[in-house]
């Protein structure tokens, strides 16, 4: 047997030997690592689920101009092309978006004024694969308008709008497919999402265009390119929205968005980590102090037994590693109680906010990185808390050994 291995057996043996002052080390060290491991799982529940929900809301990406401007072919592909965009789409004017009634075919439940938002692929409001209204007689409504409609996909709707036009009031009623049913979450109003064509088709309609593919009669339509009132912007990540706000008010257009909550959730991260880090770091030094004066003592206690050792013919550093394993054991076990604590804290805490949490959420998680990391951490640190220990063994002299005898 080598003598490194020998030292390490010799350690180990001494560790059980001793095992209710080794036990003391360990619980001494579970004592700081575990509310270490529950307070970050706290700020890394939190922080992510907060996260979470602002990048999967659409609304938190979306930046709205303030009222209405003249925007072009042109200036939509220059938006489009950035990086920091997600999905931009012409909208028109507010008042010519939206229909007058909306009714179910079959049960004739009526739902006025409905705001329509114009919509094609790669929507944000529209969960993935779900396939967007085409056309001039296909509509995807909100989870509310659906509801109130009673109307599911497949289901027929007579959409109604109304005009003034040469001083008489008048009106055009056609029936339009339900093709989707957007989530509660993404559109919380009464709304529907229709193609853009549609959309234009509704405002020449009531500014008296006529709309030969709808049979709707009108002036013939004005010539030169079109330009539109308003769009729908998003952004391709929460940490874009600065960005494309600052470049679109440099442009002229007042715009608002969600900034302000998405800086208040990056403030709560950073202050989080800072208190996490500041506790942490308090803890941890005040355990590897400690940590280190007991294996200092423990060295103390075994002088006459390392000279031995020495005397022998163990190395200077077979006796470094005697503190070393024996603070390894500690990092080990303590990390591995830690652990054993956490588990079921983390499963209590999040039962306690279950009502909070939407499914996949977690108040209090960590990553299995997390814990590998916390484990490596533990290890490095017990260590370096060794390393003061096996230096006072590495000096300890063989002939200290044969005075005693």
């Amino acid at each position: 047997m080598s003598a490194t291995s020998e030292i390490i057996r010799l350690a180990v043996r001494d560790f059980v030997h001793e095992q209710r002052l080794s036990w003391c080390y360990v619980l001494a060290l579970t004592a700081v690592l575990a509310p270490l491991l529950i307070l970050f799982g706290l700020k890394f529940g939190l922080v992510d689920t907060l996260a979470r929900r602002l990048v999967e809301s659409p609304a938190n990406r979306e930046v709205i101009a303030v009222g209405s401007h003249r925007y072009d072919a042109a200036w939509f592909n220059r938006i489009a092309a950035r990086p920091h965009v997600a999905f931009v789409i012409p909208n028109t004017r507010r008042i010519a978006a939206s229909l007058s009634q909306l009714q179910n075919s079959a049960t004739g439940a009526v739902l006025r004024a409905v705001q329509m938002v114009p919509t094609a692929a790669h929507d944000p409001l529209l969960k993935s694969g779900q396939t967007p209204p085409m056309g001039l007689n296909e509509i995807v409504l909100s989870a509310s308008a659906a509801q109130r409609l009673g109307v599911t996909v497949g289901g027929h709707l007579l959409a109604r709008i109304d005009r003034n036009y040469g001083g008489h009031d008048e009106g055009v009623v056609w029936e339009l497919t339900v093709t989707g049913v957007l989530q509660p979450e993404m559109l919380p109003e009464e709304a529907a999402l229709v193609a853009l064509e549609f959309l234009i088709a509704t405002e020449d309609y009531r500014d008296g265009v006529a709309v030969p593919a709808l049979g709707w009669k009108g002036a013939p339509p004005p010539t030169g390119e079109r330009v539109f009132a308003r769009f729908r912007l998003y952004a391709a990540s929460i940490n874009d929205v600065a960005q494309l706000e600052t470049d679109l008010t440099a442009e002229g257009i007042d715009v608002r968005s969600q900034l302000a909550e998405i800086a208040a959730m990056q403030t709560l991260d950073r202050n989080l980590t800072r208190v996490f880090w500041l506790i942490a770091g308090i803890g941890t030094l005040g355990f590897l102090a400690s940590l280190a004066a007991n294996l200092l003592a423990n060295v103390e206690r075994k002088r006459r037994e390392l000279s031995i050792l020495r005397l022998i013919g163990f190395s200077t550093g077979n006796l470094m590693l005697f503190p070393m394993t024996q603070a390894t054991l500690i990092a080990l076990l303590g990390a591995a109680t830690a652990a054993l604590v956490y588990l079921p804290v983390t499963t209590t805490l999040n039962d306690w906010f279950i009502l909070s949490l939407q499914p996949g959420e977690a108040i209090c998680r960590l990553l299995p990185i997390h814990l590998a990391l916390a484990l490596a951490i533990t290890l490095l640190g017990a260590i370096a808390a060794a390393s003061w220990a096996g230096w006072r063994a590495a000096r300890i002299e063989p002939a200290e050994g044969m005075r005693d005898v």
